[in-house]
C-alpha cells in the first residue's frame, strides 16, 4: 500500500472492514438461528410428548395409545418425526406409523430429557431426541414405568439452517455491494476538495493563478495557507537573490571600467597586459554572475511557457547582431511547444546556444524545438567547423568552470549547463546535418 492513492487505501480498508464485519454478522446470525431452531424443535417435540401422554389410556391393565392421532407427521413415513412408548425393560408398547421405517427400537437407557434435545445416531441416521419416563398406576394398583420418546431426523433442521445460511449470505453480499457503492460516492464527495486543490495547484504550475483560494473545508485550510505562504516566500526569496546578484554585479562594473580605462592610458608593458587580462577576467565573472541572477532555481510551481514567442525574439535579435556576417538563422518550432519552466531560463538557454552557433557558423543556423517521448527537445545546428568527437565531453565539462572556458564555449555554455542541471536535463554534442555541430538539449516535461 506504499504507493496507493488515498482513494485506493480508503476503499481497501472499507472493503476489509465490511468483509470482517459481515463475516462476524454471518456466523453470529447463523449460530443464533441454529440455537433458536433447536429451541423451537425442543418445544415442539416436548409438546408432542405431552400430547402422547394426554391421549394415553388403560386397557385391561395395559397402556393404550389410540391408532389415530392428531398429528399428520406421525402418520407419514417420510416425515422424519417418530414416536415410541416403551416399558421399563425396553419392550415396545406403541410406535407411530412414521417409525415403521426403522427396524430397531430406541435405547431406554439413553439419557433422554424434556429440558434439552439429545443427539445420537439411529440406524445410520443422525437424530434429535426428547423423552421422559413416567410411573403409571394401573387399575389393579400395579405401578409400571413407561418411556415416552419423540425423535426427529437432524437433516430436517440442517436443511432449514442451510437454506437460511444461503439467504443470509445472499442478503449480506447484496448489502455489502450496495454499501461499497454508497461509500464510493461518499468518498468521491469527501475527496472533492482535495481534487479541487490539485486542480488549482496545476493552474499555479502553469502560471495561470498565483495561489490557492480560501474556499476549502477547515481541515484543509492550514495546508492551503501553508502552500500560499510557501509560494510567497519563494517569490520573495527569488527576487531577493536576483536583486542582490544584480546589484553586486552593477556595483562592480563602474570601478572595473575605471580601472580598465586607467590601464589603457598606461604605456605598453608586460605588467599592463597582465593587469588588463585579470581585469577582463573579473569583468567576465561579473557578467557571468549578472546572467546567473536572472536564472531561476529550476522547476518551481510556475511550470510552463510558450516556446514560439521567446525563440522568435532571440532569432530577430541575433539577426541584427550578426547582420555583417550575413547569417541565415531559421527557427523550426513545433506548434504548441512549451518549455517546462521560467521564460527567462528559456531565453538564456536558447540565446546562448544560438549565439555560440552564430560565432562559429559559416552561413546557416537552425533552431528546432519539439516534444519527443514526454521531453522538451532543443536542437541548435550550424554549418561551422564542428567539434571533434574526442573534444566534446571536455567542452561540456569545461563549461561548468569559468577558468577553463574558451571563447565561444565558456561563459554562455556555463549558463546553459547551470540551467540544464537545474531542470535535470541533458545536453549532447553531435554532428549536424548542415556539416557543423549540433547541440541537443533534452529536459523532461514531467518531473
Amino acid at each position: 500500500m506504499k504507493n496507493w492513492s488515498l482513494k485506493q487505501r480508503l476503499t481497501f480498508v472499507s472493503a476489509f472492514v465490511l468483509t470482517v464485519a459481515f463475516s462476524i454478522i454471518f456466523f453470529a446470525t447463523q449460530s443464533a438461528y441454529l440455537i433458536a431452531s433447536k429451541n423451537r424443535l425442543q418445544e415442539s417435540m416436548t409438546a408432542q410428548v405431552y400430547a402422547l401422554m394426554a391421549v394415553a389410556n388403560e386397557d385391561q391393565g395395559q397402556l393404550f395409545i389410540p391408532d389415530i392421532l392428531r398429528n399428520e407427521r406421525l402418520e407419514n413415513l417420510s416425515s422424519g418425526l417418530v414416536a415410541y412408548v416403551m416399558d421399563q425393560s425396553g419392550g415396545l408398547v406403541w410406535q407411530s406409523p412414521s417409525s415403521e421405517l426403522f427396524q430397531s427400537l430406541p435405547d431406554v437407557n439413553f439419557p433422554y430429557s424434556m429440558q434439552k434435545i439429545s443427539e445420537s445416531s439411529f440406524e445410520g441416521r443422525d437424530m434429535y431426541w426428547v423423552g421422559v419416563s413416567i410411573i403409571w398406576e394401573h387399575e389393579d394398583e400395579q405401578e409400571k414405568t413407561y418411556y415416552f420418546i419423540i425423535g426427529e431426523k437432524q437433516s430436517i433442521l440442517n436443511s432449514s439452517v442451510s437454506k437460511f445460511r444461503k439467504e443470509i449470505a445472499a442478503w449480506l453480499s447484496v448489502s455489502g455491494i450496495l454499501l461499497l457503492i454508497v461509500f464510493a460516492y461518499a468518498l468521491n464527495y469527501t475527496l472533492r476538495p482535495l481534487k479541487k486543490a490539485q486542480t488549482q495547484i496545476e493552474k499555479i504550475r502553469e502560471g495561470k493563478v498565483q495561489g490557492l483560494g480560501d474556499d476549502f473545508p477547515e481541515e484543509l485550510l492550514p495546508l492551503t495557507m501553508s502552500i500560499n505562504q510557501l509560494l510567497e516566500s519563494e517569490a520573495r526569496q527569488k527576487n531577493r537573490f536576483r536583486d542582490s546578484l544584480g546589484n553586486l554585479a552593477h556595483s562592480l562594473k563602474t570601478p572595473l571600467a575605471i580601472i580598465k580605462g586607467e590601464i589603457e592610458n598606461q604605456q605598453i608593458s608586460d605588467e599592463r597586459n597582465v593587469l588588463k587580462n585579470q581585469v577582463e577576467r573579473i569583468d567576465d565573472i561579473v557578467k557571468y554572475q549578472l546572467n546567473r541572477s536572472v536564472i531561476s532555481s529550476g522547476r518551481t510551481l510556475v511550470k510552463t511557457c510558450a516556446v514560439q514567442p521567446e525563440v522568435s525574439k532571440i532569432v530577430e535579435a541575433l539577426k541584427k547582431v550578426y547582420q555583417s556576417k550575413n547569417i541565415n538563422i531559421e527557427s523550426r518550432i513545433q506548434s504548441n511547444a512549451i518549455f517546462p519552466g521560467d521564460a527567462g531560463d528559456l531565453l538564456e538557454l536558447v540565446g546562448n546556444l544560438t549565439e555560440n552557433a552564430c560565432k562559429w557558423t559559416k552561413s546557416n543556423v537552425v533552431v528546432s524545438v519539439k516534444h519527443k517521448e514526454n521531453h522538451f527537445c532543443l536542437y541548435v545546428d550550424d554549418d561551422g567547423p564542428g567539434i571533434a568527437e574526442e573534444n566534446r565531453a571536455a567542452i561540456l565539462n569545461r563549461g561548468k568552470r569559468l577558468d577553463q572556458s574558451t571563447e565561444g564555449q565558456g561563459l554562455g555554455l556555463s549558463i546553459v549547463m547551470d540551467i540544464i542541471n537545474n531542470y535535470r536535463g541533458e545536453i549532447v554534442i553531435q554532428d549536424s546535418a548542415l556539416g557543423g555541430a549540433l547541440f541537443l538539449v533534452t529536459i523532461p516535461l514531467d518531473d
